[in-house]
């Protein structure tokens, strides 16, 4: 069965994509402000240049820094033979060129996919995953990644979390970009304006880029399950798949994924599962919204 477009994610994923290019021209914008003030027009080509270039190397370069960050390696059907043949199998399925596959050593059971396209995709699965899930269960994990890789909702979720570090960086260490504005440099009897309107403005993209990525990220988990149930034709398998996750999630130590939370927005399930924050912050729905929508599902297949 082929996955139909989702209007709503891309409907969700445009409007995101149109307010987190305000936030990257503001942002961007005051930096030049700020290095203009500084440095004269060169600043403010600095400051444009070195943001193209980083623009042009997060799309490039994202998906491998996901994969580096859990040490996850791409390995060849020589090495995984089956995971390769169920990955092969649910893209054709899906409609889509087969991604590549990687693994990572964690023992906590995670899955997630990562691309700058359809033509350039790696879904990564944990050891721990291979571990854990085997037959239905683990065909659904694979064809919950393949279905944000037809979605096109990694690359968005990739640029917001990009914007959503870098401001971060600028409000948690604002001490490193001035004086205090003590001897009012650059900003006449006042102090520093600039200075106080970068870490200002940064504190907006980093709050405005972080509730838009939980948003997002949210919605693309439930449209990911529904087009994992699709590709299946088992909303069950997704259900129960989520429901082992969680539960092994909950059970092992506090390192492992947890040391890289940051990239929760990309798993299939978050790795900070034991501690549920307020509905606001969480990068996932309730595990149990989703199974709930799952069995919705399920109730449809029966009934088509």
């Amino acid at each position: 069965m082929r996955l139909k477009p989702d209007w709503s994610l891309r409907v969700r994923m445009v409007l995101a994509m149109a307010g987190m290019a305000v936030l990257y021209a503001a942002f961007v914008g005051v930096a030049a402000w700020w290095a203009t003030d500084a440095m004269g027009s060169a600043g403010f080509v600095l400051v444009v240049g070195v943001a193209g270039v980083l623009v042009t190397l997060q799309y490039k370069y994202a998906p491998a820094a996901a994969l580096k960050a859990l040490d996850a390696e791409r390995v060849d059907e020589t090495e995984y033979p089956d995971l390769h043949a169920r990955v092969g199998r649910l893209a054709a399925q899906a409609g889509i060129p087969k991604p590549d596959v990687a693994v990572a050593p964690q023992a906590q059971p995670n899955a997630f996919a990562t691309a700058k396209g359809r033509d350039d995709a790696v879904v990564a699965v944990t050891q721990g995953m291979l571990d854990t899930l085997q037959g239905d269960e683990l065909d659904a994990v694979l064809a919950h990644e393949i279905a944000h890789v037809e979605h096109r909702d990694a690359l968005v979720m990739s640029v917001v979390t990009f914007l959503v570090t870098a401001a971060a960086m600028v409000v948690r260490n604002f001490w490193w970009f001035g004086d205090g504005g003590g001897d009012g440099a650059g900003g006449g009897d006042g102090g520093m304006p600039w200075f106080l309107a970068f870490v200002a403005i940064s504190l907006v993209a980093w709050i405005g880029g972080y509730l838009v990525s939980r948003a997002i990220s949210r919605h693309r988990e439930f449209a990911a399950d529904r087009g994992a149930a699709v590709i299946t034709g088992k909303p069950g398998a997704m259900a129960a798949a989520i429901e082992t996750i969680s539960t092994e999630m909950a059970a092992t130590p506090d390192e492992d994924l947890r040391d890289h939370a940051e990239l929760n927005a990309l798993f299939i399930v978050p790795a900070d599962a034991k501690s549920r924050l307020v509905s606001a912050m969480q990068t996932h729905p309730d595990p149990e919204k989703r199974v709930e929508r799952l069995s919705e599902l399920a109730g449809e297949f029966e009934r088509a």
